[in-house]
C-alpha cells in the first residue's frame, strides 16, 4: 500500500473537492451509526463519490464507528454489505463485534475510538482481523516508531484538525451530563464550555476554557512521521465546508510530496492546479499545536473555544457601525472579524463594506479603541476556492501501425496502459505532415475526463482518416486505460484472525463493550470477566468519565513533578459556571495522565 494523503468528506461535494484537490482517499459518514451524526450520507452519494475517486486511483473509506447496541447489529452488517457493494474500499468502525459477524470481505480500519494508545493495543487490534489501525492521538513519534518495529498492521496517524482532550473511545462526558455519547456519535461538546478550578475549599484558581484543546498541524512533521512508519496521513474536519477541505489538502499534498521525494518514494504525479494559494492560517483554527509529538506542552485555546483567525488590525476609532482601523491586512466586504469585547469575551461580526482604513460593519457592539481585530472568514479566499481545483492523470500517447490497421497505446506514470485500434483499409494522405499535424492535434484533445496528454508519439507513417475516426479511437484509447487503472487501485489487504489470549481476564466498562458480539470477542482473546460499557446501561451518575494525556496542571504551569507544582493545592474540581456540574481532578504523575471524575 502507498503512502496515503486521508481527507475528510462532510457530503460527496465536499469528497470530490478533496480527491481533485490531491487526496489520495477521503472518508465519510454512512446513512447510520456514524461518529459524527450530523455528517451521515445516502448510499447512493458514497457510490458517486466511490465512481469520482477511482477515476484517480483514489480510496473511498465508509465511517460506521459508533459502538453497537444488541438490536443495531443485524442493521449495521446489512449496511456495510449494501457499501461494499457500492465499492468502497473499507470501512472504519469502532465496535469490535463487527469482527464476529457474517460480514463480506471489506478491508476493516480500526477507528481511533478503538483507543490504539499503545503496542499491546495495536498488537490486539491487528490480531483480531483488522487491515489498518487508526493510532490515538497521544503517541509520540518515538512510541508510533515502536509501534511499527513491533506490528504489521497499516499504520494511520492524524495530522491535521480538532483535538479531543480525552483519549478517543474514553471520553463519557457528553453522555454523563445530557445522555449525549461521544461513542454513538452524539458528543455535545462539554470540554469546549467555560470552567472554574477550585479547591476542595472553594477558592477559584483560574476561569476559561480550561478542556479546550488547540487544533492539531503536523505539517511540519511529516518527514518524521514517514520514518516512524505511518502509512496514512489523516487530516480531521467530517464536519467542514469545502473551502477547508481544499485548503488543508492542498497544503499537505505538497508538503508530503517533498518529504517523499526527498525520500526517492513514489509521490502523486497527478497534475494539480488550485486557483489560491494554499494557506493552513486563513480557515478554521483554534490556533496550531502539534500535540504530544515530541513530548508535552501547552496545549489549550483557554481564551475561547472558537476560531480566532488572522490579525488584521487595531480599531482606533468608532461611530456607530463605522469602524476606523490601523489595518494590517487588506479587508473585503463579507469578511468576518472577531475581537475580545472589554469583558473578555469572544464577539464577532461581518463586514459590509471597504473605503481606505474605514470599514462599516454588521454590529460594532463591543469594537472601542485600541481592539485588536482578527479575520476568521476571507471573502476573497473562499471566493477563490470555488474558482475551482483541478486534477489530471498525465498520460503519454504513442500511435503505430499493426497488422489489423492503427493501434493507440495509452500509459500514465504508473504503467498502466490502455489500448484501442482503429481497422483499415487507410488511404494514404496527400500532405504526410499535415496529416501527422491533424493526428496530433485530435489524440490530444482529452477535454472534460480525468487525462491530459504529455505528448503524442507518432511510430511510423500515419494514414488519412477522418477526424471523426480520430476522435473514436482516442475515446477507446482512454476508456481503455480507465479501465485498466480501476484495475490496479491500491487496495488494503484483508486483515487475517489471529487469536491470542492477549487482554487481561477482567475488562472494566471502557473497553466499551455494548453487544454479544463484542463479548464474544473479547473472550476469544482471553476476557472471562467483562463489563458492559456505558452505553449499555443509563447514562453515568457518578465515576470517572474521561482519561487525558493532557494536564491541567501542566498547562497551568503547576505540574507536580516540577518545583512549580505547589503553585496550585494537590485537590482540584473543575466548575461550570452555572454550578451545575463539579468534576474532580486525579493526577496520575506516573503515568503522566489526568483523570476526570463526576460527582452528584
Amino acid at each position: 500500500m502507498p503512502i496515503e494523503l486521508l481527507a475528510p468528506a462532510r457530503d460527496r461535494t465536499c469528497g470530490e473537492m478533496a480527491i481533485n484537490a490531491g487526496a489520495d482517499a477521503v472518508y465519510i459518514g454512512a446513512p447510520r451509526f456514524g461518529a459524527r451524526r450530523n455528517a451521515s450520507n445516502s448510499v447512493e452519494d458514497v457510490a458517486i463519490l466511490v465512481q469520482h475517486a477511482h477515476r484517480y486511483q483514489s480510496r473511498v473509506y465508509v465511517t460506521v464507528n459508533t459502538v453497537l447496541l444488541e438490536r443495531e447489529l443485524e442493521e449495521a452488517v446489512s449496511l456495510l454489505r449494501v457499501l461494499y457493494d457500492a465499492g468502497v474500499d473499507g470501512a472504519i468502525i469502532q465496535d469490535l463485534g463487527l469482527l464476529e459477524a457474517d460480514l463480506p470481505p471489506i478491508p476493516l480500519i480500526a477507528s481511533t475510538q478503538t483507543h490504539a494508545h499503545s503496542l499491546e493495543k495495536v498488537r490486539f487490534l491487528e490480531a483480531a482481523g483488522f487491515s489498518r489501525v487508526i493510532l490515538a492521538r497521544e503517541l509520540s513519534i518515538g512510541e508510533i516508531a515502536r509501534i511499527r518495529a513491533g506490528t504489521r498492521i497499516e499504520l494511520e496517524a492524524f495530522v491535521h484538525g480538532a483535538l479531543c482532550v480525552c483519549y478517543s473511545g474514553q471520553c463519557y462526558l457528553s453522555f454523563a451530563i445530557g445522555g449525549r455519547s461521544a461513542n454513538r456519535g452524539e458528543c455535545a461538546q462539554p470540554c469546549r464550555k467555560r470552567y472554574r478550578l477550585v479547591d476542595g475549599r472553594g477558592r477559584v484558581h483560574a476561569n476559561g476554557h480550561l478542556l479546550s484543546m488547540k487544533d492539531l498541524n503536523r505539517i511540519r512533521l511529516l518527514g518524521d512521521l514517514l520514518d516512524a512508519g505511518v502509512t496514512s496521513f489523516k487530516i480531521e474536519g467530517r464536519l467542514k465546508d469545502e473551502a477547508y477541505v481544499a485548503n488543508t489538502v492542498a497544503a499537505y499534498r505538497r508538503a508530503l510530496d517533498d518529504c517523499l521525494e526527498a525520500r526517492c518514494v513514489p509521490r502523486c504525479t497527478d497534475r494539480i492546479s488550485y486557483a489560491f494559494t494554499p494557506n493552513l492560517e486563513v480557515t478554521f483554527h483554534r490556533g496550531y499545536v502539534e500535540g504530544f509529538a515530541q513530548g508535552n506542552g501547552t496545549m489549550a485555546s483557554l481564551e475561547a473555544p472558537k476560531a480566532v483567525g488572522i490579525p488584521v488590525g487595531t480599531a482606533l476609532e468608532i461611530k456607530g457601525n463605522t469602524v476606523e482601523i490601523d489595518a494590517t491586512e487588506p479587508l473585503s466586504p463579507g469578511d468576518g472579524l472577531c475581537f475580545f469585547s472589554p469583558e473578555g469575551t469572544l464577539a464577532g461580526t461581518c463586514v459590509q463594506s471597504v473605503r481606505g482604513k474605514t470599514i462599516v460593519v454588521n454590529d460594532a457592539a463591543g469594537i472601542v479603541p485600541g481592539t485588536a481585530l482578527h479575520r476568521n472568514h476571507s471573502r476573497q479566499f473562499h471566493l477563490a476556492v470555488k474558482k475551482g481545483v483541478q486534477r489530471k492523470v498525465p498520460v503519454h500517447m504513442r500511435l503505430k501501425a499493426v497488422e489489423s490497421g492503427m493501434m493507440l497505446v495509452v500509459e500514465d506514470a504508473s504503467g498502466n496502459r490502455g489500448t484501442a485500434i482503429l481497422s483499415g483499409p487507410f488511404a494514404e494522405p496527400r500532405n504526410r505532415e499535415l496529416a501527422e499535424t491533424k493526428w496530433k492535434t485530435q489524440l490530444e484533445k482529452t477535454g472534460s475526463t480525468e487525462f491530459v496528454s504529455e505528448g503524442v508519439e507518432l511510430k511510423g507513417a500515419v494514414p488519412f482518416v477522418p477526424v471523426a475516426s480520430m476522435n473514436e479511437l482516442r475515446r477507446r484509447g482512454l476508456e481503455s486505460i480507465r479501465e485498466a487503472r480501476l484495475r490496479s487501485i491500491p487496495a488494503l489487504k484483508k486483515g487475517e484472525v489471529r487469536p491470542a489470549a492477549c487482554l487481561p481476564e477482567v475488562l472494566d466498562s471502557a473497553y466499551n463493550v455494548t453487544n454479544s458480539k463484542a463479548e464474544q470477542l473479547h473472550r476469544r482473546f482471553g476476557a472471562k470477566q467483562i463489563a458492559q460499557g456505558p452505553e449499555a446501561n443509563s447514562p453515568i451518575a457518578e465515576g470517572r468519565v474521561m482519561i487525558s494525556k493532557y494536564c491541567l496542571r501542566r498547562e497551568l504551569g503547576a505540574c507536580l513533578q516540577q518545583p512549580s507544582g505547589g503553585n496550585l493545592p494537590p485537590d482540584l474540581f473543575l466548575a461550570t459556571e452555572d454550578g451545575k456540574e463539579r468534576l474532580r481532578l486525579r493526577f496520575d504523575c506516573e503515568a503522566c495522565k489526568m483523570h476526570v471524575f463526576r460527582e452528584k
